[in-house]
């Protein structure tokens, strides 16, 4: 709920921001987000004509605008930015002697706040606006294809996937990159390259799913490096040059061999460098953060001025928000015919009514400290807690939320009905599924940190739901393929198995 508490939280941690912040880090993921907003509002247009509404990406409009996007790349920035804190929490969490689990769900929940917000807002308020006929079900894109009104408005959840994958594997890439740094990130920009270029039949397209992984674990892995001040070990001059070799490189595909190459994609042209990752993508992402890297004393010096660094902390306080809501505020404008100027005062709007958990959870006290000298390392303990039942848990429930988020981001949330199946290569499900899913991750997910006294239930719960779910199939007449009787099978062996342990000890207690 709204609150001015959380606007006074901002104005005190702002006014008591750490000496040892690293503020071009913060720079770089409100940066990113914002460039993203500032796609959305510059190329997106909706025009009605012929009785439908027909949603126009105007970054196609000329080359020249294609190569705007080469400059206004910021994901990649955004997950170069969570590689850099990822590794320092993980640090900070091994340091408070804390456990791998807690890992998780601290690094989970601190952007999950948000999300299940706008999944509770938007399934109300949508769903009730498209069924009183005030919004189009579908918009009709410039290719005469057909996209649903509720799935390109949640487009910005493909962050939210991005993100947990990244915090799902962040225990595994941590421990290569501390014993493997450079191989690991050769190989993974080798694998992601081999993937693009490499031409397989369509029965086996889905091998081009795994650059959705390869190549956003590239972008994360660079951030660890500047994390350990490896990137900052070269002069700036090198990064500048080597930024303007790859713009060259692009800006040669596309006046001699006529490329298109383009990254502000949304899903709604054919050719797409994003959907999934293409090489180019990560050239260009590459070419665009050695840019900022170049000129990371000018963005330090602006930001060290108190004004500024005032007003960049309340926007950063609420980023989430703001990139989460803003297809949002700018669709309901460009429907309704009103000035764009409207769609930044419905954002403020939102920002102020639903960022309310994110401002709380704003901290800039010493929490993310400056990199550690490569000559000062970490002091132990160096490994964080273990429990194979406790991490394993926390990354199945992980795992759910992230099949959750998926679904409602390809499929929109109940708009065809909470049973309609929606697809995605090889995983299938509905409206019901994803948001069980999502909830039941959540409680999970935190039961492994706090809440203990309730895990056998929600277990319990788990394996009911998942049950459910195979049975409302089975009711409206839905197909059911193999793939998913093994995969909700194991899911329920599992939990099975976890209950197991629980039950034995409480035996042998009573018998003493």
């Amino acid at each position: 709920m709204p609150s001015l508490k959380s606007l006074r939280s901002v104005f005190n941690e702002t006014n008591n921001t750490s000496i040892s912040r690293e503020r071009f880090i913060d720079f770089l993921k409100t940066f990113g987000l914002l460039l993203l907003v500032f796609n959305s509002f510059s190329f997106l247009n909706i025009n009605y004509s012929g009785g439908e509404y027909l949603i126009i990406n105007n970054s196609f409009s000329s080359s020249n605008s294609s190569i705007v996007t080469w400059f206004t790349v910021g994901l990649p920035i955004f997950i170069f930015s969570m590689g850099f804190t990822n590794l320092i929490a993980w640090y900070s969490n091994v340091g408070r002697d804390g456990s791998q689990w807690n890992y998780l769900a601290d690094r989970i929940n601190s952007l999950l706040g948000p999300v299940l917000v706008l999944i509770f807002a938007v399934s109300i308020s949508l769903n009730v606006l498209l069924r009183s006929n005030l919004l189009p079900n579908y918009l009709t894109t410039t290719e005469d294809g057909v996209i649903s009104l509720v799935e390109f408005t949640l487009w910005p959840l493909w962050l939210v996937s991005i993100y947990m994958v990244m915090v799902m594997f962040a225990p595994l890439t941590i421990y290569l990159h501390k014993k493997y740094p450079y191989p690991t990130l050769v190989l993974l920009v080798l694998l992601t390259i081999f993937i693009d270029i490499v031409e397989v039949p369509l029965n086996y397209s889905y091998i081009q799913v795994f650059n959705y992984l390869f190549f956003w674990l590239t972008i994360h892995q660079v951030g660890y490096f500047y994390a350990d001040g490896k990137i900052q070990m070269f002069k700036k001059s090198i990064y500048f040059l080597s930024s303007l070799v790859l713009y060259g490189f692009l800006y040669y595909q596309v006046i001699f061999n006529e490329k298109v190459i383009n990254f502000a994609n949304y899903r709604l042209n054919s050719i797409s460098n994003e959907d999934p990752p293409s090489a180019y993508y990560l050239i260009v992402s590459f070419a665009f953060l050695f840019l900022l890297i170049s000129l990371q004393k000018n963005f330090v010096k602006l930001l060290n001025n108190r004004k500024v660094w005032l007003i960049f902390s309340h926007i950063h306080s609420n980023i989430y928000t703001i990139y989460l809501w803003h297809l949002i505020s700018l669709v309901i404008v460009l429907l309704f015919n009103l000035d764009t100027l409207y769609s930044l005062l419905i954002l403020l709007l939102i920002t102020f009514a639903f960022g309310n958990y994110e401002r709380s959870q704003f901290n800039l006290s010493p929490n993310f400290v400056k990199r550690v000298n490569p000559l000062q390392p970490w002091p132990t303990p160096i490994k964080a807690r273990f429990s194979l039942s406790n991490f394993s848990l926390a990354w199945i429930a992980a795992f759910l939320v992230l099949l959750g988020i998926i679904h409602l981001t390809l499929g929109g949330i109940g708009q065809d009905g909470f049973f309609s199946i929606r697809e995605f290569y090889f995983l299938r499900s509905n409206t019901f599924e994803g948001i069980g899913r999502i909830l039941i991750g959540v409680l999970l997910l935190n039961t492994t940190v706090r809440g203990l006294a309730y895990k056998n239930k929600l277990i319990f719960t788990a394996i009911f739901f998942l049950l459910t779910s195979l049975l409302t199939r089975q009711l409206i007449d839905e197909s059911i393929d193999n793939f998913e009787y093994l995969f909700t099978g194991f899911l329920v062996i599992y939990f099975i198995f976890l209950l197991i342990p629980k039950s034995n000890y409480k035996l042998s207690s009573r018998v003493k």
